[in-house]
């Protein structure tokens, strides 16, 4: 089943997070959507978009841009 949601990609403001792990924690991805500091992954489409990971940041460091369909096709 298909995800109604457009893709989004994350960003991490990397001055306030704290490498706590929350949001590798709960994200239902994939193993390996992390980026190399132990985060959810940046600069990559997440077709999910559930939100838990920046919902479940403790310092709100996690913001995201969301992509329409077409653009996730060549993302």
């Amino acid at each position: 089943m298909m995800s109604t949601k457009d893709p989004v990609v994350f960003e991490v403001e990397w001055n306030a997070c704290i490498k706590c792990g929350a949001c590798v924690a709960v994200c239902p991805q994939e193993a390996g959507f992390t980026s190399s500091f132990d985060t959810i992954a940046v600069n990559k489409a997440c077709d999910i978009a559930c939100m838990f990971c920046q919902t479940v940041c403790p310092v709100n460091a996690i913001t995201h841009q969301t992509l329409f369909s077409t653009e996730a096709a060549v993302f």
